[in-house]
């Protein structure tokens, strides 16, 4: 049969994952650009991908799309994710499935059966500041010295005062941030601890949840929003595990 225009102008394929599978799956229009979205496989390993007319793509413009369709893939099978942007030839990736099939297995034997949770930890800034400010004898002395007294006269004193609460406040947070990963640590398959993304971020981590833990973590992590309740606001959710892979089909 012969193809049409369009069909001859696809010949590249965006690649979301990879997952175990011997059959072949359509898993419908979830693709970007509302393509369909389907497997290609090698022995009982299958990249899951979507045609393109196109080999670059922007992540504002499609990254929401491709972390959905990364969702709706979870759902059914445990999946090797692929960053953004990852988008090449039929060939070329059946060519990565066979020279890479031993790791790829090698992370199914890891990832199998459990659930990447990412853990952000923020300060709840207004009240630990007052906080520092009432339990710390020298920060209460010093803004008791500037308190009602003009701005211009007090500029180098509060300069002083500001540097002192954020050193106590790096001082909390490197404890703080220490015992609640270490503790989640001691439930997780693997975890991993990533750079804070701003000031007020006390902790930016992720963790491999083995599933029939999940409700162990859950409990864990609400025990320590009781601990800290006061200090510190806490979210996970659940995502694709990209902090124990690294896979790339391309640079």
């Amino acid at each position: 049969m012969l193809r049409t225009d369009t069909q001859s102008k696809r010949r590249w394929r965006y690649v979301y994952a990879i997952i175990l599978s011997k059959k072949e799956h359509a898993f419908g229009a979830i693709g970007l650009d509302g393509e369909n979205v389907y497997t290609i496989h090698y022995r009982e390993i299958a990249a899951v991908v979507s045609d393109s007319t196109t080999k670059t793509f922007e992540v504002l413009d499609y990254g929401i799309t491709h972390q959905q369709a990364l969702e709706k893939i979870m759902k059914e099978y445990c999946v090797i994710p692929m960053s953004f942007g990852q988008s090449t030839t039929e060939g070329d990736i059946k060519t990565f499935l066979s020279r890479n099939y031993p790791k790829l297995k090698g992370y199914f034997t890891k990832l199998t059966g459990k659930t990447e949770l990412g853990l952000k930890v923020t300060w709840k800034i207004d009240t630990t500041i007052k906080e520092i400010a009432s339990s710390n004898i020298k920060i209460r002395a010093m803004k008791h010295q500037i308190a009602g007294k003009p701005l211009e006269k007090t500029y180098h004193q509060r300069l002083t005062l500001g540097t002192k609460v954020a050193e106590e406040l790096g001082k909390r947070e490197e404890k703080i941030a220490t015992d609640i990963f270490a503790r989640l640590a001691g439930i997780s398959a693997d975890a991993k601890r990533n750079k804070n993304l701003s000031d007020e971020m006390v902790l930016n981590a992720a963790f491999l949840v083995d599933k029939t833990k999940e409700r162990d973590f859950d409990t864990l992590v609400n025990t320590l929003e009781q601990d800290y309740g006061d200090k510190l606001l806490m979210k996970y959710v659940t995502a694709p595990p990209y902090n124990f892979v690294n896979v790339r089909i391309r640079s």
